[in-house]
């Protein structure tokens, strides 16, 4: 079975556009939030190993728009996998 939910973040432009699977295996949904929250970091490390003159204040935004965007999805996701985990857990309860 298939339950889409818009993944709503404030970088987000529309909420019509992105979705996820609130029905997919909690696994599932918490590798998908890892992967984005590993390039958000991984974005971070980039600009830490950077040579500090290189780094203008555009790029910053640039970079701050970017992580703000996979972060939010993160966090969507981590806490779709946490309602997820309990549903079932709450239906293996009940059988």
């Amino acid at each position: 079975m298939r339950d889409f939910k818009a993944l709503i973040s404030p970088f987000q432009s529309f909420h019509d556009v992105m979705f996820f699977n609130a029905a997919a295996s909690p696994g599932h949904l918490f590798e998908t939030a890892q992967q984005r929250m590993t390039a958000a970091i991984e974005l971070l490390h980039l600009v830490e190993q950077a040579d500090n003159s290189d780094f203008v204040q555009h790029e910053a935004a640039r970079l701050a728009f970017a992580v703000g965007l996979l972060l939010g999805d993160a966090r969507t996701l981590y806490e779709a996998a946490h309602d997820r985990a309990i549903a079932l857990a709450g239906t293996q309860i009940m059988t």
